[in-house]
């Protein structure tokens, strides 16, 4: 039996990977990857498996998809999900637009909100969208527009020197 402190450790450590990893294609390819190379570098499935917190049958499903696609095979098929209303291109239109005030479009106003985004959609680009969605839709935006150290560092605090605490050794 493991010494709880390690235990909690292997949660930790765990929990970050999966936060990294998040919902990216291309980082999970990668994750997957990683342990199809501690395959071939010897270890067993069920060691890798337990040590990750996957199942052993998930690894197996990803050592036969690459050996029957390659590293292709570690991609996800495209992301479950309604399709985008906006365009890539459309969206990027709609970014610049919130660059200009909303005045400058017909649209009472000197800074964009929900509303107002809502209406602009309609009116330029032909998409409805709800009230709170044009809400998500104006903050994301608006914060891709920021430099990442408004985003990170809003009250212009010197950054933590690590986002990621362990407590103890990892031996």
């Amino acid at each position: 039996m493991q010494e709880p402190n390690k235990e909690i450790q292997i949660a930790q450590l765990r929990d970050a990977v999966r936060k990294q990893i998040g919902h990216s294609r291309e980082k999970k390819a990668c994750y997957r990857a990683f342990c199809l190379l501690m395959i071939l570098q010897g270890q067993r499935i069920s060691d890798i498996a337990e040590a990750l917190g996957e199942h052993t049958r998930t690894i197996e499903r990803w050592r036969k998809r690459f050996n029957e696609h390659g590293l292709e095979g570690l991609l996800d098929d495209t992301s479950p999900g309604r399709p985008a209303r906006l365009s890539d291109s459309a969206m990027a239109s709609v970014a610049h637009d919130l660059q200009s005030p909303p005045s400058r479009f017909g649209i009472d106003g000197e800074q964009w909100r929900g509303k107002q985004l809502q209406q602009h959609l309609q009116r330029n680009y032909q998409v409805e969208l709800s009230l709170r969605q044009c809400q998500r839709l104006l903050k994301r935006l608006n914060g891709a527009a920021k430099s990442p150290d408004t985003l990170s560092n809003p009250r212009g605090k010197p950054p933590r020197k690590s986002a990621l605490k362990l407590h103890g050794s990892l031996a």
